[in-house]
């Protein structure tokens, strides 16, 4: 009887949980101007959305933000940065567990994709990679971006990084922990660090 009665009570804590982090991600989003269409969430992301930037989700999305949520305990809120005169597109059935995304000119999610725990996802190298230019006005101007296009049913496993230019294609699985630096193609399994060729899928 008082298992029962436990379970009934996490059951309604994780259901009440849920619903104050829709609320309040819906409030987050109309302040950022996000467009939406249907989404799940339990815990807050951080949203840095700059006003001259676009964001925009598909059906279906959902997002973990917190260690007790996350089957992996990552204690990191999912971080979501779009810069000015950035985008980032997310399509639709999307699933995304404690990650990092920075925009700072595009990033573009196609369908059905799962990212693991921790991963992070961005478009630019955040600094020149001139060291004269470091600590300086410079840094921010001769950093460079390059668009990341993530596309169909694919898996990028936790603790992952897909860096700035590259290209996943579709039907792809990246192994966990993996730095993926070029363009993966459709239907091949990539690990390691620089992530690798694998298998075909």
């Amino acid at each position: 009887m008082l298992v029962s009665l436990y379970k009934l009570y996490r059951y309604f804590k994780v259901r009440l949980y849920q619903r104050y982090s829709k609320l309040y991600c819906r409030l987050l989003f109309y302040l950022n101007d996000v467009d939406y269409s249907s989404f799940d969430s339990l815990g807050i992301p951080n949203l840095e959305i700059s006003p001259k930037g676009k964001f925009s989700i598909g059906r279906m999305f959902v997002m973990i933000n917190d260690a007790k949520s996350a089957v992996l305990g990552k204690n990191n809120r999912c971080k979501i940065v779009v810069g000015e005169g950035a985008s980032l597109i997310i399509g639709d059935k999307i699933g995304i567990s404690n990650v990092t995304i920075v925009s700072t000119k595009s990033i573009v999610f196609g369908n059905n994709i799962l990212v693991g725990g921790g991963a992070t996802i961005v478009d630019t190298d955040f600094h020149s990679l001139d060291s004269e230019d470091w600590h300086s006005a410079n840094d921010s101007k001769n950093m460079k971006s390059s668009p990341v296009v993530i596309k169909d049913n694919v898996f990028i496993g936790m603790n992952s990084i897909i860096l700035k230019g590259v290209t996943v294609g579709s039907n792809v699985i990246v192994a966990a922990g993996s730095v993926v630096t070029k363009n993966i193609p459709d239907n091949q399994v990539w690990g390691g660090n620089p992530a690798k060729f694998i298998k075909m899928r």
